[in-house]
């Protein structure tokens, strides 16, 4: 491996350690510039910003290129809201693409279709909102290789946002879908 490829993985392996034990305070999201960003959904239209405020939301951010992590994660949402049955209509399971340049709309709903979860909803920001969102959630996003067969190298962590759009939990990405249904479950007021 040369020196700067080691040296990239290294950054990405420290910045996800970081946000592991400094995780997004309440304070953290800007909520002004959430309630800026643009995202498509799966049809084409753009996504009403009122969809943030209905209930609490699940977030993994990834790419449906990618080999291994976001298939797991988005496994396990999908087994997460099967295991919550009823109560899985507390959260929105979004999957938001970090790779909006291959991920037109119409290919994330062909996606979020191969997971168990018909409580998945796939969104593709634009540009100046997938900065944005990388920037509030310290997320690591590099492009590696050239051409269509490309990779994005990113950091793996799911986020869980109450109505008003503060960060309330945070998993590694390849938390199971039972510790997942059962921290959820905790999270929902009786």
């Amino acid at each position: 491996m040369d020196r700067c490829r080691l040296i990239k993985i290294s950054f990405i392996v420290i910045s996800i350690f970081l946000n592991l034990i400094g995780c997004q305070s309440k304070s953290e999201i800007n909520q002004n510039v959430w309630k800026q960003l643009g995202f498509v959904l799966p049809s084409g239209e753009s996504l009403d910003p009122k969809f943030w405020t209905e209930k609490k939301s699940v977030l993994y951010f990834g790419f449906s290129h990618c080999p291994d992590m976001c298939p797991l994660a988005l496994t396990n949402f999908g087994r997460a809201s099967l295991i919550l049955g009823e109560k899985a209509k507390e959260f929105r399971f979004v999957f938001i693409t970090l790779d909006p340049e291959r991920d037109s709309p119409s290919t994330l709903e062909k996606y979020v279709q191969n997971f168990p979860s018909k409580n998945l909803t796939a969104l593709s920001p634009n540009v100046e909102s997938l900065e944005s969102l990388t920037k509030m959630f310290g997320i690591v996003r590099e492009k590696v290789g050239e051409g269509n067969s490309y990779r994005i190298d990113h950091s793996n962590f799911i986020y869980v946002l109450d109505e008003n759009l503060n960060t309330i939990k945070t998993f590694p990405g390849g938390v199971s879908s039972n510790a997942l249904a059962t921290e959820l479950r905790k999270l929902i007021v009786p």
